[in-house]
């Protein structure tokens, strides 16, 4: 792919039906594409480093003198300068390769915690709308050393109420979690915001960055966090790898929670006591043989939307989020979030009133439409919602306004066929 090339002087950005063509799956399967929040398609570009680099250059890193050693650690090491500067960190010092954004954020909450830094009666701050990879690691903080949780509610679209944050932080507050865009409405926190105003009273925040990294322009300075997690495969790159972006300082000043092979320095046994020395960020918390060929998938990720341009992607899903309310609104289904497509990234949830999510999405896939159903691993939202689960669409970069016409389509005649049907059970959908 050609991501964009120069012509007179005027800058050409790429078509998605361009882009389509690096993506095997696409051309093969003939499905129409839109789980994407649960995980992206790969271009053949991330493919194809993985494999030459399986068959050609791989060893084990950090582990030898040899040459295939030393080429395969420079070549891993290069894969956190990439995703480092991605998303503007000031070195690869700063950039934890661990399996996801769910291992990385209990990294973060068990850290915090064999650090002696979050104790018996601080406060761990959470929106009701978070998904469980950034609400369970911190009920469990919390169940670990006695601090308290507090949960910051939502609204009637599922938006929470971070204006009110001031009510629920305190002097003992040590860390505010935010989701940086809903998994479920699409909406976009204000996270610079929660940011300042949790400095005020010295907490920590940590961002669950699954949903934004992936689909708009992130900078961890200009945001002014301390800690970022997201996921390789929800931006094109392969399961098994995710990060954890954290200050240096930070991650210099805290215990690693899962200690092991190529975390240590040195260690020693004097007095009867074994003494460890810590190796340096961000080693001392990838425990054991990393994700070696994830990380040239992901580093090949990260290029490719570079080439793209981020403030591309996010235009390109704006403009198909906007057509698919508006194309979705025509029908009649119950929008879950914000109706304007401006406050949402490229997600739209939805049901067909007194019809069981399940069944909407067996009838989509049915005609060729892939979507997610359920709760999305956002028990508390939907609850507050009064909610059984919806129907989520998800959109990236090789998705077309044809392929949001086809879901619209797609939806109405499912909503033709149920009228007249029996209500649905709302209760026990996952």
């Amino acid at each position: 792919m050609d991501a964009c090339s120069l012509s007179g002087g005027r800058l050409h950005m790429p078509s998605c039906d361009s882009i389509r063509g690096d993506f095997p799956e696409i051309r093969t399967r003939g499905v129409v594409y839109l789980d994407n929040a649960a995980s992206t398609l790969k271009p053949v570009q991330v493919l194809q480093a993985m494999d030459d680099f399986a068959r050609t250059r791989y060893a084990n890193v950090h582990r030898g003198v040899h040459r295939l050693s030393v080429e395969a650690s420079i070549e891993y090491e290069r894969a956190h300068e990439i995703v480092g500067s991605f998303i503007g960190a000031r070195g690869m010092e700063e950039v934890v390769f661990l399996r996801n954004t769910t291992e990385a954020l209990n990294t973060v909450a068990l850290s915090l915690a064999a650090s002696g830094i979050v104790e018996s009666g601080d406060e761990i701050v959470v929106s009701e709308a978070e998904h469980n990879s950034n609400l369970l690691p911190w009920r469990a903080l919390a169940r670990l050393t006695g601090a308290k949780l507090s949960i910051v509610p939502v609204n009637e679209e599922g938006v929470p109420e971070w204006e009110r944050l001031a009510e629920y932080v305190s002097e003992r507050t040590r860390v505010v979690a935010v989701g940086h865009v809903s998994n479920v409405t699409g909406y976009k926190a204000p996270v610079a915001r929660i940011a300042r105003e949790a400095r005020q009273v010295g907490a920590l925040v940590v961002v669950d960055g699954a949903q934004s990294v992936p689909h708009m322009p992130v900078d961890v300075r200009q945001i002014g966090v301390d800690f970022l997690a997201f996921s390789g495969h929800k931006m094109l790159g392969p399961t098994g790898i995710g990060v954890l972006w954290g200050r240096r300082d930070l991650l210099e000043e805290l215990e690693p929670p899962a200690p092991g092979g190529g975390t240590v320095a040195d260690v020693r046994l004097e007095s009867g006591m074994v003494r460890v020395e810590w190796e340096e960020p961000p080693w001392k918390f990838e425990a054991g043989t990393p994700p070696i060929i994830e990380a040239v998938g992901l580093a090949a990720a990260v290029e490719y939307l570079k080439g793209l341009g981020m403030e591309w992607v996010e235009s390109h899903e704006e403009e198909l989020t906007r057509l698919a309310l508006d194309l979705l609104e025509e029908i009649g289904v119950d929008i879950v979030g914000p109706k304007e497509a401006s406050k949402r990234a490229g997600i739209v949830s939805f049901n067909l009133p007194g019809v069981d999510p399940h069944h909407v999405g067996l009838a989509l896939s049915d005609r060729s439409i892939a979507v997610r159903t359920g709760k999305h691993c956002a028990f508390l939202l939907h609850q507050k919602l009064g909610l059984a689960g919806s129907v989520r669409a998800s959109f990236y970069i090789y998705n077309c306004p044809e392929d949001v016409e086809a879901l619209a389509r797609a939806v109405g005649e499912v909503a033709a066929g149920f009228r007249g049907a029996p209500p649905a059970n709302r209760a026990g959908v996952p």
